[in-house]
């Protein structure tokens, strides 16, 4: 098994999460989708949802939820349960092995095959998945991203909006969810990390193997999974597109494709991001913003798992020409070396602020050890790894990585038509 530990006695409890990381299509993540809201709700010791909440209320309020992510074109199901550490309960009393047994029979204790039952529940929890996709435009700038995302990687697993596709889900069968189950079972690598207060738990790795080793495969590998598949990087040109939507405010974002990186490059990139809209002081917030007064919101993000950067704002449709210029200026200033020596300094500083903030959440640190497993495939890359690296990265070598950046679409939410230019 993958067992993990990251030990640090500031905190009080303990974060147990359990993971399935599948290779998944774009369809499959409609199914898992739906079994994951199942997963949540009840298992065969806890038939339904209030059983399982005043078993949780015993464990001192244990926190406990199923959590899906993609992690590049690779899909996530966490089974995940915050505890208090024992240390700090009436009597010492020691919960972990109700923990362990309780997210045991989460995951591995399904009602899928109680075939009365599980056809209610798929159908309940059908409807909950369908709920999360159906809302998915209330939030417009978080909308507009999405489809950013979707449009430039149309290809891939990651093209795909987290909770799944309405008409997949809607035609789901339990037949279908059974299959997908033993699929996740099968075929997950499984990443065990345990983050938090591990004080008075030495033998914390023999437990998890004694509860989970009979059930948990012999997968243990991470370059078998591949996080990007880098679809679509040899296309040329500039697609723009307009998506009609009632809205009181629209929304445009570009994105753009990062040619030839390599893992070293991420450091660099992280910073080049932060000069360009990932800080108060960047040129996005400076110039796009504070400025040209064309925003109230703009931002960049770094893909590191696809190689692309998005940047989205919130503006007025009338401005919309005017924004797309203003943003390629922006763009250009980066490539032409136009960055000063205080915007450098204060991008490495946020990214080092930022990677500290991780270490002071011990669900940050899980989240960041399974995202450097899969891109790095080791376990050597930690955050004060990562801390050190941006405090080397160069302003000659974000000015050199600029060219490697192109162009590839601009999206408007909120325009006249539903169609490209």
């Amino acid at each position: 098994m993958n067992i993990y530990k990251i030990n640090n006695d500031k905190f009080k409890s303990i974060y147990f999460s359990y993971n399935f990381t599948v290779v998944a299509n774009k369809e499959d993540i409609s199914y898992y989708n739906v079994l994951a809201s199942i997963f949540g709700k009840c298992n065969n010791k806890f038939r339904n949802q209030k059983l399982l909440q005043e078993y949780l209320y015993s464990l001192y309020g244990a926190n406990f939820d199923v959590n899906v992510e993609k992690i590049g074109d690779l899909f996530n199901i966490e089974f995940k349960i915050e505890f208090i550490n024992f240390n700090f309960l009436p009597n010492k009393q020691d919960i972990l092995d109700d923990c362990l047994n309780f997210i045991y029979s989460s995951a591995y204790d399904t009602l899928l095959y109680e075939k009365e039952l599980a056809s209610d529940l798929a159908q309940r929890e059908k409807e909950n998945v369908l709920e999360k996709i159906l809302t998915r435009k209330d939030d417009k700038l978080k909308y507009a991203v999405n489809r950013t995302e979707e449009i430039m990687c149309k290809d891939d697993t990651f093209g795909t909006f987290i909770y799944g596709d309405e008409n997949t889900v809607r035609n789901i069968k339990l037949d279908d969810l059974q299959k997908y189950y033993k699929k996740m079972i099968d075929e997950g690598i499984i990443t065990v990390i345990v983050s938090g207060n591990l004080n008075g738990y030495d033998n914390i790795d023999e437990k998890i193997k004694n509860v989970f080793g009979q059930k948990a495969n012999n997968i243990n590998d991470y370059t078998l999974y591949k996080a990007n598949n880098k679809i679509n990087k040899d296309e040329t040109g500039i697609t723009e597109i307009k998506e009609k939507v009632e809205t009181v405010q629209s929304v445009i974002t570009l994105g753009f494709d990062i040619n030839n990186m390599s893992k070293q490059d991420f450091f660099v990139m992280s910073v080049y991001n932060a000069i360009l809209g990932g800080t108060p002081s960047s040129k996005l917030f400076q110039n796009f913003r504070e400025k040209e007064s064309l925003a109230y919101t703009v931002r960049s993000r770094y893909y590191r798992y696809k190689d692309m950067i998005i940047i989205y704002a919130g503006i007025e449709q009338k401005n919309y020409e005017k924004a797309k210029e203003v943003l390629k200026v922006q763009i250009d200033d980066m490539n032409k070396g136009n960055i000063t020596l205080e915007e450098f300094e204060a991008a490495k500083e946020s990214v080092i602020s930022d990677l500290r903030e991780v270490k002071d959440s011990k669900i940050g640190l899980a989240k960041m050890l399974i995202s450097n497993l899969f891109y790095y495939n080791n376990d050597e890359i930690t955050v004060d790894t990562m801390i050190e690296e941006i405090k080397k990265v160069t302003l000659e070598q974000v000015i050199l990585i600029s060219n490697k950046i192109n162009l590839k679409l601009i999206y408007l939410l909120g325009g006249e038509e539903n169609e490209k230019i």
